[in-house]
């Protein structure tokens, strides 16, 4: 870490923000002032450090994502509330886009606050030109349906962002949703047992969120937040590719959201609980998929299929799968044989294997091979690697 890059622990704190007022768009789902006053204060700590780091470069902040919409979750620690979800963060740079050290500065940045707050502090550079022609993805959709936020800078900022609709967006990014929601199932099945609970919850419930997400941008019933996501499925639970379950699991989510300290599963069972979800999320993904590119719908026939599961996504340009490809091979994150094009078609598979069938051995046999480790690798060895192609391939 650059000594730059350290001024989290070093800055001056900056004054403590003014109390939420009633005019202000809330933080959080639950409201509550001091978790609302918490968030403020790190925001605000975040961009001091950041203009630090910048200088005149930076144009302003955005926040993407939950706490911009007013439904991030938080949590007790210590006697004290506090942020849940990750802070995604857009450094806004003047001038040039930014270089390769600039990025690295600002990945330091995040790295230093994320082992400061106890949450993944994210920190994106765009140039002022890159903000009107960003493409049409899931992330920069939420963004243009309310999900953004200046934390410093001009007020006009976020009004630069394209406005996307949900019409404009790929399904394919339906498929990139559900492959990194799987891929978050595949970590924790790989991650010891003991201690774990907290991480199967959180990744169970993101992934039921998915699932409900993608069938309503599919049928064009998209909505900006989760709470009007929850009553949409409600109107469509009677639709054979909704049901109740599908409806269940997504209102559990948004409970979990508000406060997951406070969450607990039915007969507080959480291995039963994340048993069950994993079979139906299994299900409601696979069968999205099956829908969306013919792939089959069972984890280890969907790791071999030989099809492309990405034809659309606007980051990966005509003829790139290959030169991708040979990348990952080169840095070790992932073989080049069996050869199933862009890194992210691998992880797709990889992911729905290690996810759905961890301990069926032909499926995990399939990860082993798509990952390029020897047959009988232990956990350790699998989360190594399916991280290292998350690098490349999410």
């Amino acid at each position: 870490m650059t000594p730059t890059a350290a001024a989290p622990a070093a800055a001056p704190a900056p004054a403590a923000p003014a109390p939420p007022r009633a005019d202000r768009p809330r933080f959080t789902l639950c409201g509550d002032p001091r978790a609302e006053m918490a968030i403020a204060r790190d925001l605000a700590s975040i961009a001091a450090s950041t203009e630090e780091l910048l200088g005149p470069r930076l144009c302003g902040l955005l926040l993407i994502g939950g706490y911009a919409r007013g439904e991030g979750g938080v949590v007790e620690r210590a006697g004290e509330l506090g942020p849940f979800n990750d802070y995604d963060l857009v450094a806004v740079l003047r001038g040039r886009a930014a270089g390769r050290h600039e990025r690295a500065r600002l990945r330091d940045l995040g790295h230093a606050w994320t082992q400061r707050l106890g949450v993944d502090v994210d920190l994106l550079p765009l140039s002022e030109a890159d903000l009107p022609r960003l493409p049409p993805t899931l992330f920069w959709l939420d963004a243009a349906l309310g999900g953004v936020r200046v934390v410093m800078g001009p007020s006009a900022l976020a009004g630069r962002l394209p406005r996307l609709s949900p019409r404009r967006v790929s399904l394919d990014e339906c498929g990139r949703l559900l492959m990194n929601r799987a891929t978050g199932l595949a970590l924790s099945n790989l991650e010891p047992s003991a201690g774990n609970e907290d991480r199967i919850a959180r990744h169970g419930h993101k992934a039921a969120f998915a699932c409900g997400d993608v069938r309503l941008l599919a049928c064009g019933r998209y909505r900006p937040s989760h709470v009007e996501k929850l009553a949409e499925l409600e109107r469509l639970e009677d639709c054979p590719a909704v049901g109740a379950d599908l409806v269940a699991a997504y209102r559990d989510a948004v409970a979990f959201r508000t406060r997951p300290d406070r969450w607990r599963p039915p007969g507080g069972d959480v291995a039963a609980w994340y048993a069950r979800l994993r079979a139906l999320v299994a299900r409601w993904h696979l069968d999205h998929e099956a829908w969306r590119t013919g792939a089959p719908a069972d984890p280890r026939a969907y790791a071999a299929f030989r099809g492309r599961l990405f034809r659309d996504l606007p980051d990966v340009r005509p003829g790139a799968a290959p030169l991708a490809a040979l990348r990952a091979a080169a840095t070790g994150a992932a073989p080049l044989l069996p050869y199933v094009g862009h890194p992210r078609e691998r992880l797709a598979r990889v992911a729905v294997a290690l996810a759905y069938a961890p301990d069926e051995p032909a499926s995990r046999a399939a990860a082993e091979r798509l990952l390029g480790v020897p047959a009988g690798a232990t956990d350790a060895v699998l989360r190594e690697r399916l991280r290292a192609l998350v690098q490349r391939g999410g």
